[in-house]
């Protein structure tokens, strides 16, 4: 397991981002070394989004993958975050299934749920041993 430092710039960003009556989404910048995954930023998504679900669109996408080859946006894309508005830090299968294919790029992508309400947040990775696991909170590191 390997432990997961983030700034404190994205995760404003991110509570900024989610204080809305639906849900919302978007992804995680920074790099990894030192066996450690560092965040510090993000993007938000644009897209479809409602109570329940929110989309990050193709075209976003295709935009922020656009904008990092040609340096305009800086790190990698490291992990997506999302916004759960009723019933906590989990990851439901739908969550799950879109973990499953963004770490296929990747064993160091995270997903990062947010419940803006309760002001919490969790960081989960897949292990093909395990399924999906939540980091824990003394693995994350705050700066």
């Amino acid at each position: 397991m390997f432990n997961v430092r983030i700034s404190t710039h994205a995760l404003q960003r991110i509570a900024i981002h989610t204080r809305k009556p639906y849900e919302q989404i978007g992804l995680l910048l920074g790099n990894f070394a030192n066996q450690e995954l560092n965040i510090f930023d993000t993007v938000e998504g644009g897209g479809q989004a409602n109570d329940m679900m929110s989309i990050f669109s193709p075209q976003s996408m295709a935009h922020i993958a656009q904008g990092i080859m040609a340096g305009r946006v800086q790190g990698n894309i490291v992990g997506w975050y999302h916004s759960h508005i009723r019933g906590g830090i989990f990851m439901s299968d739908i969550d799950i299934q879109t973990q499953l294919k963004l770490q296929q790029f990747s064993p160091y992508i995270v997903a990062l749920v947010i419940d803006p309400q309760e002001n919490e947040f969790g960081i989960f990775t897949y292990s093909s041993h395990t399924g999906i696991m939540q980091i824990p909170e003394n693995q994350i590191i705050v700066y």
